[in-house]
This record gives structure tokens, C-alpha cells and sequence, in this order.
């Protein structure tokens, strides 16, 4: 399926409004996030005689949680688009997948990294291509490999529109932790929700505004 334009205003239409209603809800979610945060610091630190092994352990276990809220609130995002309203609970259900999610995570960055490293341009490239791909993980696509190669067929022709987006939400995310990183509340979910209706607009795209495109 080719796509050749991504609308920015489509996209945003929904993520704010959805925003807006479920803000607690987000909030809940990160405020979680950021406790299991603390309770990695204070347990590392008590365990400082433990040395190295209890830090990279509980450094694991943490960065596995974390994919796993990932792929759950992705979720979230995409039950939001549905028209639902999904609970607390339900972001907290896809922890068992956060192993496999961290390990697409981590095999992305290093494409992406090893791409940078040659001239920019392939990384960039590399990470446009594949930008979708946690999308394609929380659709079911457990596969890093398959769910690559899902983002790179959804991507093909839309990767100018992507770049502006991605770009704008990296601005719009450094605005947020510039805020002592509470606007991080707003711009992470922000980001997530954007994200998931453009993933929703390569999938099955809406009727075509011209004036709302990105080329």
C-alpha cells in the first residue's frame, strides 16, 4: 500500500481533542512510569554493595517495564482512535511483551545509530523508514523483523511527511523536558496519539484535504 502525503491537521484534530479527555489517564500512566523510576534509584542505591550486577539488573528490569507501558499505551492511543475508552488497567495488560519490544527497540537505534555514522543521511533514512514500526508491534506483528518490514511498506512515499512530523515532535518534546520536564506530561502522550493517527492515515487513509497535506 503507497501513500504519498500525511495530513499534519488530521492528525492533530484528534490527538488534542483525545488528549484533552483522557488526561488523567495519561497522566496516571507516566506518574507510574515515574515511580518505578524512584524505586530503581533508592534500590540501587541501598544495593551499592552488590556492585554492577544488582545496577544492570535492576537497570533490565526497568527498561523492560518501560517497553512494555510502551506497547500499552500505544494501545491505548489506538483504542482511543477506535472510538473506546479503555481503563487504567489495560495499559498496564502488554507488560508480558515488553522483552520483545525492547529488544525491536534496541535493534532499531543501532540501525539507526550505524546509519548516522555513515554520513547522516542513511540514519535518517533508516529511521524514517522504520519510524512505525512499534505500531506494527502492538497490531500483533511480535516479530522485530516483520514489523520492520511492515513500517517500511507503510512508509514508502509518505517519508517527507514523516520527517516533518517527527521533526516537529522532537522540537515539541524537547520543549517539554526544558519545562523541568513536567511538560513531558503533556507532549509524550501528545506525541503517542499523533503518532497513532498517522499510523491510522497509512493504514486506512482518510478522505484527502489539500490544504491539511504534507508533501
Amino acid at each position: 500500500m503507497k501513500h504519498s502525503a500525511i495530513s499534519m491537521r488530521h492528525a492533530f484534530d484528534f490527538a488534542w481533542p483525545a488528549f484533552k479527555k483522557h488526561f488523567g489517564l495519561f497522566t496516571a500512566v507516566l506518574l507510574t512510569i515515574f515511580g518505578a523510576w524512584v524505586v530503581l534509584e533508592i534500590v540501587v542505591i541501598a544495593g551499592q554493595r552488590f556492585g554492577i550486577l544488582l545496577w544492570a539488573v535492576m537497570h533490565l528490569a526497568f527498561l523492560i517495564f518501560f517497553a512494555g507501558v510502551e506497547v500499552g499505551l500505544i494501545q491505548t492511543s489506538r483504542a482511543l482512535s477506535d472510538g473506546k475508552a479503555p481503563a487504567f488497567a489495560e495499559t498496564f495488560a502488554h507488560l508480558p511483551l515488553g522483552p520483545k519490544f525492547l529488544a525491536a527497540k534496541m535493534l532499531y537505534f543501532l540501525m539507526v545509530a550505524i546509519g548516522l555514522l555513515l554520513l547522516v543521511v542513511p540514519g535518517v533514512y533508516l529511521g524514517l523508514r522504520y519510524a512505525l514500526f512499534g505500531f506494527c508491534f502492538a497490531n500483533g506483528e511480535t516479530n522485530p523483523l516483520r514489523c520492520f518490514q511492515q513500517s517500511a511498506i507503510l512508509s514508502k512515499g509518505a517519508t517527507t511527511g514523516l520527517l516533518w512530523i517527527l521533526a516537529a515532535l522532537f522540537v515539541l518534546n524537547l520543549l517539554g523536558a526544558s519545562l523541568l520536564a513536567l511538560g513531558l506530561f503533556i507532549t509524550v502522550p501528545l506525541s503517542v496519539l499523533i503518532m497513532t493517527d498517522v499510523y491510522r492515515q497509512l493504514t486506512t487513509p482518510p478522505p484527502s484535504d489539500s490544504s491539511a497535506i504534507l508533501r
